[in-house]
């Protein structure tokens, strides 16, 4: 190749060259004044929101708050506010004087009684207690405890229903009177209901081993409202019988 030929070539090369870069400067300057693409702009950020990390703090009632940094926006407030306080729960009275009593009845829809469903109740003081109990528990639960979520077959209306008290070696034999009367207290679940809630009662007294329920002075009397006959329940019938519930929740 000539001298005259490669001079040729050389200018033919930068010219090319210097129109490239022209070329990239122009559309460099293109995007700065260009406006941005506005979905460009939406998909980007998506992706940053995909990618941040959210963090959710699960609220409990005696769970520690959060810690907040510095110069953080305080969240509204989680406060939960406290439960109900459980139904058929009495506060126990302050007395300085007669004898207190615990006397079972029946926690709202149950149909027996619970080791905490009971009521207090406060007599002169006496040695009879398993008397004094039984007397109370015949008046029924009274409004205030009705109230609370108390129930029973028992009410004002047989406040006399109590007839005789007997105890003896262990023994103890319960007579009422007037009982044949209330209503529903023939049907399966109430039979259950009402002996249940004699039992609780009676066995809360660790002295007694068994007990025999009357009407009108007759053990036949009691059961036929029933449809049974005369038993005698004892200590391990009742706690067999508690279990039984327990276990059925």
């Amino acid at each position: 190749m000539t001298p005259r030929a490669l001079q040729i070539v050389q200018q033919l090369l930068i010219t090319a060259v210097t129109i490239v870069l022209a070329l990239v400067v122009f559309a460099a300057f293109l995007r700065v004044i260009r406006p941005p693409d506005e979905e460009a702009v939406a998909r980007a950020e998506a992706a940053r929101a995909s990618t941040s990390t959210t963090t959710t703090v699960a609220t409990f009632p005696g769970a520690p708050p959060p810690t907040q940094a510095e110069g953080e926006p305080t969240p509204p407030s989680t406060t939960v506010a406290p439960e109900d306080a459980p139904p058929c729960r009495e506060v126990a009275p302050e007395t300085g004087s007669g004898t207190v009593l615990r006397v079972y009845y029946t926690c709202g829809p149950s149909t027996v009684p619970t080791a905490s469903s009971f009521v207090y109740r406060v007599v002169p003081d006496t040695s009879g207690v398993l008397t004094a109990t039984m007397e109370e528990l015949v008046k029924g639960p009274d409004e205030a405890e009705r109230e609370l979520g108390f129930v029973s077959f028992f009410s004002p209306a047989t406040a006399s229903a109590l007839d005789a008290i007997n105890l003896s070696a262990g023994k103890a034999t319960i007579g009422l009177t007037g009982i044949a009367d209330i209503p529903n207290l023939a049907t399966a679940t109430g039979g259950q209901f009402f002996v249940a809630n004699l039992n609780a009662n009676v066995f809360q007294f660790d002295t007694i081993d068994s007990v025999e329920y009357r009407l009108d002075g007759s053990c036949d009397a009691f059961w036929a409202l029933f449809q049974s006959e005369c038993q005698v329940i004892t200590r391990s019938d009742w706690e067999r019988q508690v279990a039984a519930w327990r276990a059925q929740g």
